[in-house]
């Protein structure tokens, strides 16, 4: 998922009220500035050549009437990306459209959220308590992903059109993906990471048996990283963790990956660009809250659409590896895999 997440404040500004301060803006996506900025100049460059060329046949109503309409659209596009906007801050909210006309209303305002097909993108419907319409978002637009958790950190009741919003881009199956997503607290995280391991790990020892030809075993075990970490550009075996190892709390900036590598007898399965055959799950971590009062929520991934995934992605392997060459690396992994995550007791 590709979405623009700049929120014009930092999450650590606190508001004249002592709350964390949320604010930050859904806008048009650039693809409406090329889009005009294209047409209106494509329309120009045919109307330059028919001046320089006033001897040329065609012309009148077959020739002026398309490129009339060309202008009017690029017109269109240009409007949509200066004008059309959604700004939040904290509870309130201010939506500008193509029109420049201004809607304001408040979070306490907004009784649900429909999320449905439009042509071959979504768009989400805001409703007020009475189920008349707010205003509209396309999924395409830039900071959508940003509002949509807005939205369901604050507990607005969603509304998927599941036969068809979300089927045709990409970024509506990512925002389907947001809303599956739950909230846990510090203790409950070694409980829900074990069941998930384990659930995982019957996985992987299926693909084993079934696939005795490649004598391959699956290294696989939870991994706990901080900010620091993965923003440090590395290969994944090579990134060191600077989680506590006895961790008495979670930290701050905190994110828990179920990984898993390839491995033969003589070392790691890499592949002919010198990367090993691995699975990466991201499966925990804590952000930035969009709930008012909130600093901070520890954000859980939902476990059957990762074992989905991963079934798929173990079905593919499968196919994959007969066709393609690799060999073996030695190298040692610059973490820890554990079958656990969480707060760990002192042995």
């Amino acid at each position: 998922m590709t979405t623009d997440r700049t929120p014009l404040r930092t999450e650590g500004e606190m508001g004249t009220n002592g709350e964390t301060e949320i604010e930050f803006q859904v806008r048009e996506s650039k693809t409406a500035l090329v889009c005009g900025v294209l047409a209106i100049g494509f329309a120009l460059f045919i109307l330059l050549l028919r001046m320089l060329r006033p001897s040329a046949g065609g012309g009148g109503a077959f020739l002026y009437a398309p490129l009339l309409c060309m202008v009017l659209g690029g017109v269109l596009c240009l409007m949509l990306y200066c004008n059309r906007s959604l700004t939040v801050r904290d509870r309130k909210i201010c939506y500008v459209n193509l029109m420049q006309r201004e809607r304001r209303f408040t979070l306490d305002e907004i009784g649900f959220c429909k999320m449905e097909a439009a042509g071959n993108e979504g768009r989400m419907v805001l409703c007020d308590l009475c189920g008349s319409k707010l205003c509209k978002l396309d999924f395409g637009m830039r900071g959508m992903a940003e509002f949509y958790q807005y939205l369901l950190d604050n507990g607005v009741e969603t509304a998927w059109d599941r036969g068809r919003a979300g089927r045709h881009d990409s970024l509506g199956a990512a925002l389907l993906a947001l809303g599956r997503e739950t909230s846990v607290c510090a203790e409950e995280i070694r409980g829900c990471a074990e069941r998930f391991y384990e659930d995982a790990e019957r996985a992987f020892r299926a693909w084993e048996a079934r696939n005795e030809r490649f004598e391959a075993v699956w290294e696989i075990g939870f991994a706990e990283y901080t900010a620091d970490d993965t923003g440090r550009r590395c290969r994944p075996w090579e990134r060191e963790s600077s989680a506590p190892e006895e961790m008495k709390e979670i930290p701050e900036s905190y994110e828990c990956v179920l990984e898993a590598y390839l491995k033969r007898k003589d070392g790691y399965v890499v592949d002919s660009r010198g990367e090993a055959v691995m699975i990466l799950l991201p499966y925990l971590a804590r952000t930035r809250s969009y709930r008012i009062g909130e600093k901070t929520r520890i954000r859980k991934t939902d476990e059957q659409s990762l074992q989905e995934w991963l079934e798929g992605r173990l079905a593919l392997l499968a196919r994959e590896l007969p066709r393609r060459r690799y060999h073996t690396e030695t190298f040692a992994l610059r973490h820890r895999l554990r079958p656990s995550a969480g707060l760990r007791e002192r042995p």
